[in-house]
């Protein structure tokens, strides 16, 4: 029974510490209720950063230490990135990407909207070094891009298959759609219409039968290649827009393909909803 009153006054403490954050009631009449369930209003559930700060307050001399060293290291990797050689760099991208997914894999276990957050940051780290590592060595124009995003496209679908996460696996091929077009805009000088076409809708259609063909064995992998083809079924607007075609051109295209996937998706609700659900 004492257990079960410990309970009790837990739930109703908490329940007034929610009525003092939503301004139900005015903060002398939530001390006034708390102070029936507690001994001292100190013990009353702290907020997120009360929270933070005692456990910065409690840390160890160890901890402290360890925390403004690795804070250290940090700001001097940072200050000294650009005169590392080649190789330092990209181990050090490497490294620090790996470190960030293997926490935040870790992490899903136990909290999965933080763990998304940190393989999400690590994502990020690598596109954002990677970009920094090329404009460093001028390789901008050169191969560079289509590499990196090659090594971005094909890392980020890997975690999102292996995490069952749909945005990282969408993010990849999005990563790859885009070193394709880099590819097709420097072999392909002034396509017609129809090759610009033809250089997209097959991929479209090839994801979509992709989509039912996975969301049996990886129901994730269905949700992201099913957004991979609709991309691609829109893809071809956006080249022609981006080779200076006829605006009025494009248009019509644009408001017939989305009066097509319309009725398309209409007709075969039951069979997509299913892939991506």
């Amino acid at each position: 029974m004492p257990a079960l009153d410990d309970e009790k006054r837990k739930l109703i403490v908490n329940e007034i510490e929610a009525w003092r954050r939503g301004k139900l009631l005015p903060e002398q009449y939530c001390d006034f209720l708390q102070n029936l369930y507690l001994d001292d209003l100190d013990e009353r559930p702290k907020g997120i950063a009360a929270n933070a700060v005692r456990r910065i307050g409690q840390a160890s001399r160890k901890q402290w230490m360890l925390v403004f060293g690795i804070f250290a290291l940090i700001c001097v990797v940072v200050l000294h990135f650009s005169a590392f050689p080649l190789a330092l760099q990209i181990g050090l991208v490497g490294l620090t990407t790996t470190g960030f997914v293997a926490l935040g894999g870790k992490r899903r276990e136990q909290a999965p909207l933080k763990g998304t957050a940190v393989l999400g940051a690590g994502m990020l780290f690598l596109a954002g070094t990677g970009a920094a590592v090329l404009k460093l060595h001028g390789w901008t124009e050169g191969w560079g891009p289509i590499v990196l995003l090659s090594i971005c496209g094909v890392l980020w679908i890997g975690c999102g298959l292996a995490l069952r996460v749909s945005l990282f696996h969408f993010s990849g091929w999005v990563a790859l759609i885009v070193m394709y077009a880099l590819l097709l805009n420097r072999h392909i000088i002034d396509p017609s219409w129809i090759e610009v076409q033809a250089f997209w809708l097959p991929a479209s259609f090839l994801f979509g039968w992709l989509s039912w063909f996975a969301h049996g064995r990886v129901r994730s992998a269905g949700t992201a290649l099913f957004a991979v083809a609709i991309v691609l079924w829109f893809m071809p607007e956006a080249a022609l827009a981006l080779n200076g075609a006829d605006p009025q051109q494009i248009e019509i295209g644009f408001l017939i393909k989305v009066i097509a996937m319309g009725a398309g998706m209409y007709r075969l609700k039951k069979q997509w909803m299913e892939w991506v659900a």
